[in-house]
């Protein structure tokens, strides 16, 4: 079994409520029935961190359930590939041609997603 870690900063949340409703609505796309870790983001004014760890299903084709979870929250995505280990890290920064595939999403302002290493 893998394991993943998305760690997701938001923007323009001037309340952990709001925060927290923003990952339940993340890990309820992505099927991920894992708990989640928020803590308020300094670097960015209204802005909180959010980590979930959650469970690649494919084993075999991680890279691809990688690719297609994240792209159920947003695109694009920058992609780091490892292939040592046969793994990619990806990594989103939210830009003016940035596409949401929710409008609740678009408060995201910053995010990575890799798979732990077991």
């Amino acid at each position: 079994m893998k394991k993943f870690r998305l760690i997701l900063v938001t923007e323009n949340q001037n309340s952990l409520q709001k925060a927290k409703k923003f990952a339940e609505l993340i890990c309820k796309n992505l099927n991920c029935n894992s708990s989640f870790n928020i803590l308020k983001y300094e670097k960015l004014e209204n802005s909180y961190r959010i980590e979930i760890i959650g469970v690649i299903s494919d084993y075999k084709n991680s890279i691809s359930e990688s690719i297609e979870l994240t792209d159920r929250i947003c695109s694009p995505w920058i992609v780091k590939y490892d292939r040592e280990e046969n793994e990619i890290e990806l990594m989103f920064n939210k830009q003016k041609f940035s596409n949401f595939r929710d409008n609740q999403y678009n408060v995201l302002n910053w995010a990575n997603f890799e798979i732990e290493n077991q």
